[in-house]
């Protein structure tokens, strides 16, 4: 008998044993799980039956969901696996020309959208989207020259079953479960490829490891585009727990949010922390409900810990570590946490489950414990590859002495007890507010915004060792950066615009000819001192 590796068994599963448990909360709605199967049961049903219902040779359809964290991205998200395809999380600050790059790239079926999301189709993407487009809502009218099919989901036949929605497509272990894009160093984004199966251990996996269940309440603030919201949903789902939404515009206010949710489970980036930290609104036993807080994303600073655990003193911390290329997260450890000699940020800890980590030099080789190196990760979790890119995936995922490793490109140590500590990056990738952030990118776009050759970008400022912007130099006597910035902004993402660009009529280099990104930062350190 086939095993069904759709993330939507899961849903299944409890709309049948605990139908009315609640699955999805936020902004006072609640979703509970016959109804979150019902849901994502009508979406599927209309895929399905769409003439355009076909995916890439050999590979499941692709769904995009171009919508904001809420209640309807989890039923588009869920409808769209529901019906057996490839979800492809598009984000809604992506300027017209990203989004229209991605759509380009993924050769979609269909896409869902909310009514945030709808707000982004305009004429020229519609004219670049599949035949099938949903709308959570009210969908809106199509031009006149549209050649797709605006579909309302409140408009479908409902499938609504007082007993059970009909179950989840049959899916593969090796069948792609959602592509999500990271940043890429030559401008155009990676869409990294996750099978069902690789998901399905994850998911498992790390629900047992926290001890997560059905009576937990966990928070989601991550948007559908970074991989972190796979763990809050899933992980959540798995357990039959409750999943409740921060929406973005009560960030500010999600220590009481904490406290009239009654959450059990914190997810969040460090950063968050720290805001809250810095507001002073992590107050002693102010989150004294939560018994498992889950850091991920980024460093976690060391002082960030100490005022956690002063305001929420029953709960257990877990700092969890993961690129994309490896499924969300594959090392961790748990209070009491082990610090990184002399840089004040939490260690790594070890690989989870499934999982194998090691240090290599330059060369490919193992390196010995206490020696920097590259850190590598092999194991169930890794990503199938990149999309439409073998080279490249190659190149990232090489095999040695018969392993498929992913060269993860950040610099890390082993110490004598097994403990992993990552150090930075080896290349100039950088995480600048959670996000994955090619500096090679934010460059790229920027000699094609100004028409200089020589440009370089660097994270700053760091604080508590996490970036939280990015400042661009560009090898001129003047330039417009008012004029540059605006450019940039209809080019990439909003956290990949710089918020300042500096001319530098001499831009430092370093011994191999390169921009010296140590010196601009130097620079940066003296001009703010």
């Amino acid at each position: 008998m086939k095993i069904n590796a759709n993330l939507a068994n899961t849903i299944y599963r409890h709309s049948l044993n605990t139908p009315d448990a609640p699955a999805v909360v936020c902004r006072g709605q609640t979703l509970t799980y016959r109804e979150f199967a019902g849901k994502a049961a009508q979406i599927a049903a209309s895929l399905r039956h769409s003439a355009s219902w076909q995916g890439p040779a050999g590979n499941p359809p692709r769904v995009g969901i171009l919508a904001s964290r809420g209640i309807d991205a989890c039923v588009a998200l869920m409808g769209a696996c529901w019906a057996g395809a490839t979800y492809v999380p598009i984000g809604l600050k992506l300027p017209e020309e990203r989004i229209l790059t991605l759509l380009s790239l993924c050769n979609l079926s269909a896409i869902i959208a909310d009514e945030e999301g709808a707000k982004l189709l305009s004429e020229r993407v519609l004219a670049a989207c599949p035949p099938i487009v949903i709308h959570t809502g009210k969908a809106p009218a199509a031009p006149a020259n549209a050649t797709v099919k605006l579909i309302a989901l409140d408009g479908l036949s409902t499938t609504l079953a007082t007993e059970s929605a009909t179950p989840p497509a049959l899916m593969a272990a090796s069948d792609t479960a959602y592509i999500i894009f990271t940043s890429g160093t030559t401008g155009v984004p990676k869409g990294v490829m996750i099978s069902a199966g690789t998901a399905r251990h994850y998911v498992a996996m790390i629900t047992e490891q926290l001890g997560l269940q059905a009576s937990d309440r966990a928070l989601e603030t991550c948007e559908l585009s970074f991989d972190f919201s796979v763990h809050n949903m899933f992980s959540t789902w798995e357990a039959g727990a409750s999943l409740h939404i921060l929406p973005a515009t009560m960030v500010m206010n999600a220590v009481k949010f904490a406290q009239n949710s009654g959450l059990t489970v914190w997810n969040s980036v460090p950063s968050l922390a720290g805001m809250l930290r810095q507001i002073k609104a992590l107050k002693p036993d102010s989150l004294s409900s939560l018994r498992l807080t889950v850091f991920g994303g980024e460093q976690l600073p060391e002082g960030a810990v100490t005022t956690w655990q002063n305001a929420a003193p029953n709960s257990t911390i877990f700092n969890l570590y993961g690129p994309t290329e490896a499924t969300v997260f594959c090392l961790a450890q748990a209070t009491p946490l082990s610090i990184t000699p002399g840089r004040a940020v939490v260690a790594i800890g070890g690989p989870l489950p499934g999982n194998e980590a090691a240090i290599f030099d330059a060369h490919g080789q193992a390196v010995a414990d206490g020696t920097p190196g590259e850190l590598a990760i092999a194991g169930v979790q890794l990503a199938d590859g990149y999309l439409g890119t073998p080279e490249l995936s190659a190149a990232r995922f090489p095999v040695r002495d018969g392993k498929r490793w992913y060269l993860t490109g950040d610099l890390a140590i082993r110490d004598a007890a097994g403990t992993f500590h990552c150090l930075g990056r080896i290349d100039n990738q950088v995480k600048v507010m959670g996000y994955r952030v090619e500096l090679e990118e934010v460059d790229a776009h920027l000699r094609l915004t100004s028409g200089a050759d020589v440009v370089g970008s660097i994270a700053w400022p760091l604080v508590d060792g996490m970036a939280h912007g990015i400042v661009s130099f560009i090898g001129a006597p003047t330039i417009n950066g008012a004029g540059v910035i605006a450019d940039l902004k209809t080019r990439i993402p909003s956290y990949m615009v710089p918020s300042r660009v500096i001319a530098l009529e001499k831009m430092p280099l370093n011994q191999s000819g390169k921009v010296d990104r140590n010196a601009l930062r130097l620079w940066l350190d003296r001009d703010a001192a």
